[in-house]
């Protein structure tokens, strides 16, 4: 997406992370078919922090999914994330982070 307005809250305990987003920009659809954007009201994807990246992306094209390599981003040098799919379609980003 360009030209991104966002606000994230993060909810935390026990370990288990939930990420609120509110996009200002570029607003919330509500048509329901198709892939669903980000910016869709409701659930859009789950979010997974891991400790090997790679691996677990290999893990993902071995049990049917696919990894949506245009999505990548690299944040510094200890911040890693990409999303990709499971073999029903589902949105999954997965965020490796050195020391967390």
């Amino acid at each position: 997406m360009q030209d991104v307005e966002l606000r994230a809250i993060y909810l935390e305990r026990d370990g288990t992370v939930i990420e609120l987003l509110h996009f200002a920009s570029p607003r919330g659809t509500a048509e329901p078919e198709g892939p669903r954007p980000l910016n869709r009201h409701g659930l859009t994807h789950l979010s997974f922090q891991v400790e090997d990246l790679s691996a677990v992306l290999a893990e993902v094209a071995r049990l049917g999914g696919h990894a949506l390599a245009d999505t990548r981003i690299e944040a510094g040098s200890d911040t890693s994330a990409v999303f990709c799919t499971d073999p029903d379609g589902t949105l999954i980003e997965l965020v490796q982070r050195a020391g967390r």
